[in-house]
């Protein structure tokens, strides 16, 4: 129980914290839907916030947490994720770019947890951000694992 609430509050404080530590730093915020497909579609609302660095015009990293709620199981996942993300270098107002998140989701009302994986592409325009990717979250519990995904579509700001 401790270890959820130490969790929960550090989703808090990273989600409502937006320190600029050079004007390197990068910060965004999504909120997402992702639709359930294969043998286990489960629909799950997405919140998420990564914070990084900015390499390059042309790529980013960083570190993101996340809440995902799941509609049919009524249940809350917490994914800790890194963050890769490559822009095409069209304009400073409008870049495509292709992303990528690598982690682990921690069940926070449930014991269950497991690797997650999403990539994805979208466009970034101005500080508006829109994307489209591929969900895959397993999840282990008592040596029964199963692997659910979804498509998922995410707007958000970045900074």
């Amino acid at each position: 129980m401790k270890t959820k609430l130490f969790l929960a509050s550090l989703v808090a404080l990273l989600c409502f914290t937006n320190v600029s530590f050079s004007q390197d730093y990068h910060s965004e915020y999504s909120i997402g839907y992702s639709a359930g497909i294969g043998d286990w579609a489960i629909d799950r609302v997405n919140f998420q916030t990564i914070q990084g660095i900015k390499v390059n015009d042309n790529f980013t990293a960083g570190i993101g947490v996340g809440l995902d709620y799941y509609f049919d199981s009524e249940s809350l996942m917490l994914p800790l994720t890194i963050n890769a993300k490559a822009y095409l270098p069209t304009s400073a107002k409008f870049a495509p770019f292709a992303s990528l998140d690598l982690g682990y989701g921690i069940g926070v009302s449930e014991s269950v947890s497991g690797f997650t994986i999403t990539p994805a592409v979208g466009i970034k325009a101005g500080k508006f951000m829109a994307q489209i990717g591929y969900n895959s979250q397993k999840l282990s519990e008592s040596g029964v694992s199963l692997n659910m995904g979804a498509i998922q579509l995410k707007v958000g700001i970045a900074f």
